[in-house]
């Protein structure tokens, strides 16, 4: 039996290291244990000849006056990460119109109303509007080292059950600036009707607030930085390392045990894992709670998707608008988000480009489409036709891309499940939409007076700034309980 640890961190995802850097700050004694070869959860890259390509992070808020810049700073991180803006949020085609969101704050208004002037006192309201979301909700995180509050759950209730949609349409009549907010639906995954108000109003306004970045080297160099500050303060990281069930007593866990027999006892436990795996499996059945097993029955996973990562012999994506492209084939949102929901693979109705550069400055594109684990029974055999497709598609946007092709690379839900342990490749936790968007999302405590969860299954839900967020929180929590 392994000894000598206050705080065990069951994978290493960037909720799980965020939790566990500052937790280590805090004076514990944290090791985190990851079942993959390399840390980082969706935020670890992965090389193919000369080529380096992100595997599921683009874009994230790191503005310096932001609050993951803030986090950073708290841990001495900061200087371990490059960040570098995008040149836009991100653009978007439909066969009818067309929009590019600038980076700024200052450029985004005047973008928007000198394309909508006969919009112009709606999108200052709706600007205003999610000003005062991003303060009621982000605000006070700045101030969690002085004092942590908890989430008001009467702020968080006024806007329940409201869909971004109907948000959007309460300060915006043309159907044309209605489909440039409507655009970013990718990044929550659900359609502007059946997306939680709140989620998408305070995703955008995070973005306007803090702007739009990559990191040079990729987003595993942010893993790097928090798995230092782990490090640094007398704690560790151990990859490869696959923990098979917990060791529950007396309604608290009392070790965890790998899958080559070693024992590993500690005071606190975080859980960087699917609730799937947690509950269903890891915990032992004694020790499982009904009513936690019923409410995961009722919900569902977030889909998944598939990605066509290129690396090519010359840089031809100047034809795209942005790093970050979303071109849809119609402007019905729901009917896009239905065809996923229903398999509906033959449809080429959607297709995200996300062009980049690795560290070696080769250029990159990754292309992606949504899709459901269960959309095949063999992603091994489909997942290349459907490839192929996807890169025939984006060949009419981009002349000559086939030939300027060195590397292709594509990853399944499957694979995504297989590299990351989210139950049906998930990309956001659970799947995100206004019915459910408060009892979807998991809490920090459990049923077990030591086990903690953090991650994109919990509030606020997924994409690194949520998880960073949920994480920090997480810490707080910790850091109370332990007192």
């Amino acid at each position: 039996m392994s000894t000598g640890h206050d705080a065990v961190v069951i994978g290493s995802g960037i909720g799980g290291l965020t939790c566990g850097a500052f937790c280590a700050r805090a004076g514990m004694r944290v090791l985190v244990l990851e079942q993959h070869s390399k840390i980082g959860g969706y935020a670890h890259g992965f090389k193919r000849k000369d080529f380096s390509f992100e595997s599921g992070i683009h874009s994230v808020s790191l503005a310096p006056h932001g609050l993951i810049a803030h986090l950073l700073g708290l841990l001495n991180a900061g200087s371990m990460v490059d960040i570098m803006p995008h040149e836009a949020m991100y653009a978007y085609r439909t066969p009818s119109y067309s929009f590019r969101i600038p980076q700024t704050a200052a450029e985004i208004p005047v973008a928007l109303t000198d394309a909508f002037p006969h919009e112009k006192d709606g999108i200052g309201r709706l600007l205003a509007d999610m000003e005062r979301i991003y303060e009621a909700i982000v605000r006070p995180a700045f101030d969690f080292e002085r004092v942590y509050k908890e989430e008001s759950r009467e702020c968080v209730a006024a806007w329940a059950g409201r869909s971004y949609a109907d948000y959007i349409g309460s300060f915006i009549t043309d159907p044309r600036l209605r489909g440039v907010f409507h655009a970013m639906w990718p990044y929550g995954g659900s359609s502007p009707e059946s997306a939680p108000m709140l989620f998408y109003a305070m995703m955008f306004a995070v973005h306007f607030r803090e702007g739009s970045h990559h990191i040079k080297g990729g987003f595993g160099t942010l893993a790097a930085a928090l798995a230092q500050a782990i490090t640094r303060n007398d704690g560790s990281v151990r990859t490869r390392a696959c923990v098979e069930g917990l060791i529950v007593e007396n309604g608290a866990v009392r070790a965890v045990r790998l899958a080559d027999g070693e024992m590993i006892e500690a005071r606190t436990f975080v859980s960087n894992i699917s609730p799937y795996a947690l509950h269903r499996t890891m915990i032992p059945g004694p020790a499982r709670n009904k009513l936690w097993l019923r409410r995961l029955a009722s919900l569902k996973p977030s889909f998944s998707c598939i990605g066509v990562y290129l690396g090519l012999s010359a840089d031809i994506t100047q034809a795209l608008d942005a790093a970050i492209n979303f071109d849809y084939s119609t402007d019905d949102h729901t009917a896009l988000f239905q065809n996923i929901m229903e398999n509906r693979l033959d449809a080429q109705d959607h297709l995200i480009y996300l062009a980049g550069e690795g560290p070696t400055g080769k250029p990159t594109l990754t292309l992606m489409r949504f899709a459901k684990i269960d959309g095949s029974a063999d992603w091994k055999r489909d997942k290349l036709p459907l490839a192929e497709s996807m890169v025939a598609a984006a060949e009419k946007r981009i002349p000559g891309l086939r030939d300027a092709i060195a590397v292709m690379e594509i990853g399944s839900p499957a694979t995504f499940e297989r590299y990351t342990g989210n139950t049906n490749g998930a990309l956001y936790g659970f799947e995100n939409t206004k019915e459910i968007y408060g009892e979807a999302k998991v809490p920090i405590t459990t049923y077990l007076r030591n086990l903690f969860q953090v991650g994109h299954w919990g509030r606020p839900g997924g994409g690194v700034w949520n998880v960073m967020y949920n994480g920090y929180t997480a810490s707080k929590i910790i850091e109370r309980t332990k007192a």
